[in-house]
């Protein structure tokens, strides 16, 4: 299911649910810090050049030498911490692109910096965190529709 909002207020507040929900089942979170388009708010754009900082100290501490080919790809977020879901909630949106993993199946995804989400979830699922969001103020949040 493709789902989109009108703000990143919007869409935050619905990667809010999304990333408490993606914790609760124990799905594996990355993130590609790499942007298209210059990420404006200025919290989101601290946050996203503290967490390129703290890639490539990790990337110099280990002597160059690091898991991932590309460092500033596929980048992990723990959403159990406060940090890795305030990462995933303003920024999962805002760079190429972030995804979430269960087991051996792709079930989030976002895509270059546009406000659309991709969920592979229970519909049940989904009908809840949506309701969960649009009570939380998500009124913009929406199905996207299919393209002719």
């Amino acid at each position: 299911m493709l789902l989109t909002a009108d703000t990143d207020a919007d869409l935050e507040v619905f990667l809010t649910e999304v990333g408490r929900h993606l914790a609760g089942i124990g799905a594996r979170v990355s993130i590609d810090l790499y942007v298209d388009e210059e990420i404006t708010d200025p919290g989101a754009h601290r946050l996203y050049e503290e967490l390129r900082r703290t890639v490539r100290e990790e990337r110099e501490r280990a002597g160059g030498r690091t898991r991932r080919r590309e460092s500033y790809m596929g980048v992990p977020l723990d959403l159990g911490s406060g940090d890795g879901l305030t990462a995933f909630v303003r920024l999962a949106h805002r760079t190429i692109g972030s995804e979430a993993v269960l087991v051996d199946r792709i079930v989030f995804s976002t895509v270059e910096n546009e406000r659309i989400v991709w969920l592979r979830l229970p519909a049940a699922d989904v009908d809840r965190l949506v309701a969960r969001a649009r009570e939380a103020g998500a009124l913009s949040l929406a199905p996207v529709p299919p393209k002719p």
